[in-house]
């Protein structure tokens, strides 16, 4: 791990990001020696007493690197050790604290926003009491200590980045969508196709038109368009605007995102270009789908 200092960091939070689905508060990285007292009162903000322990109106994710010790909630209670995982909900009572035989190092970050409270109330996180259910960890430890060297290089800009690797790590012990539920593409088998979709969906909220689907795939695009038809039922262009379309309906269904901000978090130039694409695919505005939902 390239950080060898703890710190904690307290993040801006602009209203653009207040607005996003997800966006980070704080996060930090502590070693507690075996002895020293915890909580470490260099920090008021996450100062507390055992005795009282405390509430935070944010989702607190942290990961314990080497060491151990125990948790408390209201309704359970055990031992932390090196390789678990815990969350705590927002609102939701708890204390946590190292063994005083071990200490421990501990990787932690704060987050809030409507989709995690949208997965907590579908029940979408899997979890066995506080510790969620990792089926890779290696990867999972790999990907929290790039988001932490990450935020650490440069915490005063709290980049919608940061947000987008915080989702990642909550991907990790995220239900499976349902059975049952409509799936933008068919199982694709052509590997080209399957590399032109990825690209698309996840590059389609900025400047993405069919010329560098192709540039990315490097199948000449007559080539591509065929296959691509053939395996999903649509153009390359009718792709990129269905990914689109869909990633606009979902922040207008599951957020209070302002729809100018839709617009540009969607993918779409202006206005203009997402009120006909609704009208095109819903028959109405962007403004009545939000309210019909």
């Amino acid at each position: 791990m390239s950080l060898t200092q703890p710190f904690r960091h307290a993040l801006p939070v602009s209203e653009s990001l207040f607005h996003a689905a997800l966006y980070l508060t704080h996060v930090g990285w502590e070693r507690v020696r075996s002895g020293e007292p915890y909580p470490q009162n260099d920090a008021p903000f996450f100062y507390f007493k055992w005795q009282e322990g405390r509430t935070l109106p944010e989702f607190c994710l942290a990961l314990c690197v080497a060491g151990g010790g125990q948790f408390e909630t209201r309704e359970h209670r055990g031992p932390i050790r090196a390789g678990d995982t815990f969350l705590f909900k927002p609102g939701e009572w708890h204390r946590h604290r190292p063994a005083p035989g071990s200490g421990w190092t501990l990787m932690w970050i704060h987050f809030n926003g409507d989709e995690p409270l949208r997965w907590l109330r579908d029940g979408a996180f899997q979890l066995r009491q506080v510790f969620p259910i990792i089926e890779n960890p290696p990867l999972f430890r790999a990907q929290f200590e790039h988001l932490l060297t990450c935020v650490h290089r440069d915490p005063a800009a709290n980049s919608s980045n940061y947000s987008r690797m915080a989702i990642g790590l909550l991907a990790h012990f995220l239900r499976d969508a349902p059975e049952g539920t409509v799936r933008g593409n068919p199982e694709v088998q052509d590997e080209a196709v399957k590399r032109a979709v990825e690209y698309i969906w996840n590059f389609s909220h900025d400047i993405v038109d069919v010329p560098a689907v192709v540039r990315q795939v490097g199948v000449p695009r007559r080539t591509l368009d065929r296959r691509f038809k053939a395996a999903t039922g649509r153009s390359i262009l009718q792709e990129i605007q269905f990914c689109r379309v869909s990633r606009a309906a979902r922040l207008l269904q599951e957020t209070v995102m302002p729809v100018k901000h839709v617009v540009h978090r969607a993918g779409f130039r202006s206005d203009e270009h997402l009120r006909l694409a609704f009208q095109a695919a819903f028959g109405r505005s962007p403004q009545a789908y939000r309210r019909q939902r």
